[in-house]
């Protein structure tokens, strides 16, 4: 995780541009399993500027590639796509009665390239995630 996240410092950095850290108040979501609708998470951004990369940190610790290309093994989790590529955000979803033991901690990490100024900023969010059953 460590070494992905430097690598895109690095890159970013040979390239010339600025590339600043954002970090986004935890949130705390509560769920209860259900077959209509399920739980969410995204870091949004202005639709002028461009998602170059998304990464999701699951609770064990194993960070995954969203966007440009999904590399998460588990069905359960998605990335939420948009019909144009301009209006994407780093956003996952999780599948309708998902399992409680899908519980934790995930982040998410975005990087987006700013259009204002041509800077890229690395944005992380922590989400956790309670699932319960219903009563």
């Amino acid at each position: 995780m460590i070494r992905k996240l430097f690598l895109i410092f690095v890159l970013f950095s040979y390239e010339g541009l600025c590339l600043t850290e954002i970090r986004l108040a935890d949130r705390n979501i509560a769920y209860t399993r259900n077959e209509f609708y399920a739980p969410s998470i995204a870091i949004p951004k202005l639709w002028i500027d461009t998602l170059r990369s998304c990464h999701i940190i699951f609770p064990n610790g194993v960070m995954y590639e969203v966007y440009p290309t999904s590399a998460i093994p588990s069905q359960n989790v998605y990335f939420l796509k948009a019909l144009i590529p301009e209006f994407q955000n780093c956003a996952v979803g999780f599948r309708n009665n998902i399992p409680t033991s899908y519980s934790g901690t995930y982040e998410l990490v975005s990087t987006v390239l700013h259009s204002e100024d041509n800077s890229v900023s690395v944005t992380r969010q922590r989400n956790n995630l309670v699932i319960s059953e219903r009563t």
